[in-house]
């Protein structure tokens, strides 16, 4: 049976902001997370919507982004 295939998807913006998800992940899994996060200095979430794009998904860019507050030097 042939894999099935997804319509062309056009990003939307979400008219009611970002929603929460929580899930559980093997111990492995999430400390790779961590470390990537780490490495890139990067967000959970940009790491997350960025796989879900390469996926196939429609994740704006703007969306792929560290939405931290930028640090305060000491």
């Amino acid at each position: 049976m042939p894999a099935p295939t997804r319509p062309d998807i056009t990003p939307l913006p979400s008219p009611d902001g970002d929603r929460k998800l929580t899930l559980s992940l093997p111990a492995a899994v999430l400390r790779q997370l961590r470390q990537r996060m780490a490495d890139e200095d990067t967000t959970l979430r940009a790491l997350v919507l960025e796989a879900l794009q390469q996926a196939g998904y429609a994740v704006p860019e703007a969306e792929i982004r560290d939405r931290r507050r930028p640090r305060q030097a000491a």
